[in-house]
């Protein structure tokens, strides 16, 4: 049987973001909004200094059009829940990591039509395209959110054992559907091959791994940002792809961008972890 990707995706997103808000308490996102130093310059980071590299990066590399407008979403859109599958491994910092994803989705939905705006052929026939996109994301990303604050209020103590099958079916579906597009992001790598465009990707990944690392307090904070700072929102990319540049090669951009940053974060996560294991304090090994 086979299952469309997107759906694959879709569901992921759906049961992350449901999960989010099982194990995020309103005390975990006061606590991030709190904390006025690393909230600002997490979103300074995430909607300035990254976006600039973009334009920076479009103005470097002679772009095709298409490649060009992928790049611009990508560096303007951050808070993919595609992070959680390695921030939630971070146990000391784990109310962290889910609260900061939280809300770097919230201010993805906000820098949405933002980005959409600022070109003008996504909207060349009328405003539908921008009100579908703006509904999926409420569906898929705003309404799984508010849905598991509200369970994890109203029930808190059968949203914790929710949590674990959440996350085995989202890791299963988020799997599937990296398997089920092996062949087209292949097929997309080979397409936009040339010009820089790659290079182009992998700049944006690279700063936007330092910038999120430089603007942590700690070594399990920069780790988190790391990630959630470099796993820019490929998801709301594809639905701006679909939705508002259908029947372009903007969607190439993202799944590039796909194959290059979640390797990426793999092995970043697995040096951490080794690299952790062999600096632990004395007294823990001891232990």
């Amino acid at each position: 049987m086979h299952i469309q990707p997107l759906f694959l995706f879709n569901v992921f997103v759906v049961l992350v973001m449901f999960s989010i808000g099982l194990r995020v308490r309103g005390s975990d996102l006061l606590d991030v909004m709190r904390d006025r130093n690393i909230l600002i310059r997490t979103l300074v980071a995430n909607c300035v200094l990254i976006p600039v590299i973009g334009l920076l990066l479009v103005s470097i590399f002679p772009l095709p059009h298409d490649a060009m407008i992928g790049l611009l979403l990508l560096a303007a859109i951050p808070g993919t829940p595609i992070a959680m599958q390695f921030t939630s491994r971070v146990q000391t910092r784990l109310a962290f990591a889910a609260g900061m994803t939280a809300v770097l989705a919230l201010v993805s939905i906000v820098m949405t039509p933002l980005a959409v705006e600022i070109f003008p052929q996504a909207a060349r026939d009328n405003q539908r395209p921008l009100l579908s996109l703006l509904s999926v994301i409420f569906a898929y990303i705003a309404l799984p959110l508010c849905a598991g604050l509200w369970v994890g209020r109203r029930a808190p103590s059968i949203a914790p054992k929710l949590v674990l099958p959440l996350v085995i079916v989202a890791s299963v579906a988020f799997s599937y559907a990296m398997w089920e597009t092996r062949v087209t992001r292949r097929e997309a790598l080979l397409a936009i091959a040339g010009h820089g465009t790659i290079l182009s990707l992998v700049l944006l990944f690279l700063s936007s791994m330092l910038i999120g690392w430089m603007i942590g307090k700690d070594a399990d904070t920069r780790r988190v940002l790391a990630t959630s700072t470099s796993m820019r929102n490929i998801v709301i990319v594809l639905y701006i792809a679909r939705y508002c540049f259908s029947g372009t090669g903007v969607y190439m951009m993202p799944l590039v961008y796909l194959s290059i940053m979640v390797p990426a974060n793999t092995l970043f996560y697995l040096s951490f972890e080794v690299w952790r294991r062999f600096h632990r304090p004395k007294h823990a090994q001891a232990m």
